[in-house]
C-alpha cells in the first residue's frame, strides 16, 4: 500500500496557525473568567465554538497543560486548573533562571533595534505606571521581558518560556514603578556594555524582587490570584471580557507586574 501524501508546507502552517488561535482563544476565556477553575473543557463544544477539528483543540489543550492552565484527569478529560500562590512562585524561579540566561546570551546576539526596543518599553511601562494605566502597564512589562528572550536569538528558551509567561497574567508583585523602571534599564545598558556576567545578574535580581514581593504579600494574608495586564490586542475576535474589579486613580504609585 502506498504511504499517504506528505502534508505540504502550507497546509502545515495553516494547521500550527489555527492551534494557536484555538490555544490563545481558550487561554484568554480563562483569563476573562468565563472558564472558571474546576470547569470541564468539552473538546467537541470547543471545536464548534472556534470552528475547527476536535484534533486541533486536543493539541491546543495539550499545548495549555503544559502552561498549567488545564490539567488532566484520567477518564474524565480537561478541566480549568486552580492557580494557586505556589504554583505561580515556583514560575518566578524558573523565571530567574531562564531570564538570567536570556540576557547574558543577549551580549552576544542582540541588535542595536533590540536594544533600543527594550528601552522604549521601559519607558512606556514607567509611563503607563505613571498614568496609572496599570492594565496597559501589566501587557507591556510582559513585552519587555518576552522581547529579551526573543533578543537572546535562543529559540528553545523562548519556546520554554511559553509556561510561565502565561501565569504571570495571573499575578501583580505591587513594586514602586520607578524601582522596575530602573532595573529594566539596568539589565539593557549591561547587555549594550557586553557584560554578560553583570547582566544575568541584574536580571535575576529584577526577578527575584518580584517573587519576593509576591511572597510578601502571601505572608500579609493579601495575595490574590486574578488576571491582570489583558489588552485588547491580546484578545483573539469573538473572545469577550468579563467584568472585574479596575484599578482607582487613587492608588499608590506600586502597582507593577515584573
Amino acid at each position: 500500500m502506498p504511504a499517504p501524501p506528505a502534508a505540504s508546507p502550507e497546509s502545515a502552517g495553516n494547521a500550527t496557525l489555527a492551534r494557536h488561535r484555538v490555544r490563545d482563544g481558550i487561554q484568554q476565556l480563562i483569563l476573562s473568567g468565563e472558564y472558571r477553575p474546576g470547569q470541564r473543557l468539552v473538546q467537541q463544544e470547543l471545536a464548534s465554538r472556534f470552528g475547527v477539528a476536535q484534533s486541533v483543540v486536543r493539541e491546543s489543550l495539550l499545548e495549555l497543560q503544559f502552561c498549567g492552565l488545564v490539567r488532566a484527569v484520567d477518564n474524565l478529560g480537561m478541566f480549568v486548573s486552580g492557580l494557586d500562590a505556589r504554583s505561580l512562585l515556583e514560575a518566578y524561579e524558573i523565571r530567574e533562571l531562564f531570564e538570567g540566561l536570556a540576557a547574558r546570551l543577549c551580549c552576544q546576539g542582540a541588535s542595536r533595534a533590540d536594544l533600543q526596543e527594550l528601552t522604549e518599553l521601559a519607558r512606556r511601562v514607567q509611563q503607563c505606571g505613571d498614568e496609572h494605566d496599570f492594565e496597559r502597564m501589566s501587557v507591556l512589562d510582559r513585552q519587555f521581558h518576552y522581547r529579551m528572550v526573543l533578543a537572546s536569538g535562543n529559540n528553545l528558551l523562548a519556546k520554554l518560556t511559553e509556561g510561565y509567561r502565561v501565569l504571570g497574567m495571573f499575578v501583580r508583585a505591587n513594586r514602586e514603578i520607578t524601582q522596575v523602571h530602573d532595573e529594566h534599564l539596568q539589565i539593557v545598558q549591561a547587555i549594550q556594555a557586553n557584560q554578560p556576567d553583570l547582566a544575568e545578574r541584574l536580571a535575576r535580581q529584577h526577578v527575584q524582587a518580584a517573587r519576593q514581593a509576591i511572597e510578601r504579600q502571601v505572608a500579609e494574608g493579601t495575595f490574590v490570584v486574578q488576571a491582570v495586564g489583558e489588552a485588547e490586542e491580546d484578545r483573539p475576535p469573538g473572545v469577550a471580557t468579563s467584568a472585574r474589579p479596575t484599578n482607582s486613580p487613587g492608588r499608590k504609585r506600586k502597582e507593577k507586574t515584573s
